[in-house]
């Protein structure tokens, strides 16, 4: 169903909310640390989120594994995290120093999408999601890259390794490494919450998986 069909808001709403944990970890990927400093995740995904909600082809169809919807999204992310960092090099040029205005980047509408949950529930939920995105942040540069190359942008290892100019069995060894070391930053608690299924290491492979 479309987000443009009648009484489809909430279900658009559920399956947007279902793919904020994966989205956040993207844009803390794809943001470099000029645009982190300067605008928050919270934005970005809400920003994603908008754009899906006011493009007027509608959300794609729904399926298992929502792989069209997160296809969507992620090259949303791509566009917008392209958009605030065009923004602030205007910003640079001009010379300016006041804060970079939502408005200088945004494409969106103005008001929250519908989450599909209550507000408690979406608390508990930010709060998990900004916790896997700091110690995502906290990883090694190398071990970052190549998470976000075969996880958030879902590469495959042959793909991975020409954009790391590593070869395909290196790229491998230093997912497994990375992974593992993600999963042990997160502790018990959240490292259980993130294994939605493993690799070969028996390090957590993907969250939520397309």
């Amino acid at each position: 169903m479309q987000s443009g069909q009648p009484g489809s808001s909430a279900q658009a709403g559920e399956r947007l909310a279902s793919q904020e944990r994966r989205l956040r970890l993207l844009v803390t990927h794809l943001a470099g640390a000029a645009v982190r400093a300067r605008v928050e995740p919270d934005d970005l995904v809400q920003e994603v989120f908008l754009r899906a909600l006011g493009d007027p082809r509608g959300l794609p169809p729904s399926e298992p594994g929502e792989g069209a919807l997160w296809r969507v999204l992620a090259q949303s992310a791509r566009h917008t995290v392209i958009d605030v960092a065009r923004a602030l090099r205007a910003h640079k040029r001009r010379g300016t120093h006041e804060p970079l205005a939502r408005s200088d980047w945004s494409r969106a509408g103005s008001g929250p999408p519908a989450p599909g949950m209550g507000p408690a529930t979406a608390a508990v939920a930010g709060e998990t999601s900004r916790a896997l995105a700091r110690r995502f942040l906290a990883l090694p540069p190398e071990y970052r890259r190549v998470i976000g190359l075969r996880q958030f942008e879902g590469l495959s290892a042959r793909a991975a390794a020409a954009r790391l100019g590593r070869s395909e069995a290196a790229v491998h060894s230093l997912y497994r490494r990375a992974l593992v070391a993600w999963e042990a930053a997160l502790g018990p608690e959240l490292g259980q919450e993130s294994a939605g299924s493993r690799d070969e290491s028996g390090a957590a492979a993907r969250l939520d998986p397309p």
